[in-house]
């Protein structure tokens, strides 16, 4: 299957290390109060983690271009599949959760609503148990969770479901919370392949995320600060000499939830795009 990883945050993608499309990165168990809800693995959002307020069942997000109009902006045509492919930004989603926020599924959509992709995941007594990536109406990856006896996933081995063919096992250490989470790559030998550090501050936001090479020198960085809701304002992305390779910066509006269903976010490239949600929220 595997050495990619696509690392988003509010629109935005880096590939850090070309492969495939599909991904297959998991993480520990969280322990979520019942007033936030994790956007992340499985979801555009992956790389971001990003925390959304309250009980949310379900998050839609579309991307259009920006128009300027005095000293603001305003929506202007969808962002095609092309032009996100072209500008590395990422595609339309739908997230699901349950009443417990953990998501159930993700699909990513074109320009014209057509399903891209859906990754599907499900619990046994509770826990996360297995995940399946569909294309095409078709089962193209799929991956069997291994947990600890306090339920947090430790190991991740993933499967080509066409050829039922061990191709990938991801081993997860760490957490979300002032923590460093440690995601390491192996290939179907049992080879140590790349490595990401995700790490996050007190509050649960991810501050800094470093990729390794499986030599082990690193590939590439970024760092996130984020506004005084908790949400991502500015973005810096380094490559492996630690130049700058990358800057956004995020403004936003909110529901009443506090949750942004505005994002303006500027790409220091010269481009501007707005991404509009839709929440519903568990009563």
């Amino acid at each position: 299957m595997f050495s990619l990883l696509v690392i988003t945050k509010p629109m935005k993608k880096l590939i850090f290390l070309l492969a495939l499309i599909v991904f297959a990165v998991a993480s520990c168990k969280e322990k979520k109060p019942a007033d936030y809800t994790r956007l992340g693995i499985y979801t555009p959002y992956q790389g971001y983690m990003e925390k959304l307020n309250g009980k949310v069942e379900s998050v839609t997000e579309k991307g259009y271009w920006a128009i300027p109009e005095g000293e603001t902006y305003v929506k202007g045509a969808r962002i095609t599949k092309k032009e996100l492919d072209s500008i590395g930004y990422t595609y339309d989603y739908k997230a699901v959760f349950d009443a417990d926020g953990d998501l159930v599924s993700s699909t990513t959509y074109d320009e014209n609503d057509k399903v891209i992709d859906i990754w599907r995941l499900y619990k046994v007594n509770g826990l996360l148990a297995r995940t399946e990536n569909i294309s095409g109406d078709t089962v193209r990856f799929k991956q069997v969770i291994t947990c600890d006896e306090k339920g947090n996933p430790l190991l991740f081995e993933g499967y080509n479901a066409l050829a039922d063919t061990l191709t990938q096992k991801i081993e997860m250490e760490g957490s979300y919370i002032n923590d460093t989470l440690k995601v390491q790559f192996y290939n179907h030998k049992g080879e140590a392949g790349s490595k990401y550090l995700f790490m996050f501050n007190e509050p649960g936001l991810l501050t800094h995320l470093e990729y390794y090479s499986k030599d082990g020198t690193l590939g590439s960085s970024s760092s996130f600060v984020y506004n005084d809701k908790g949400f991502q304002s500015e973005a810096t992305f380094l490559d492996k000499d630690k130049n700058v390779a990358g800057k956004t910066y995020s403004t936003y509006e909110y529901d009443e939830m506090g949750n942004w269903i505005k994002n303006t976010c500027k790409d220091d490239k010269g481009f501007t795009v707005i991404a509009e949600r839709v929440y519903t929220y568990f009563e």
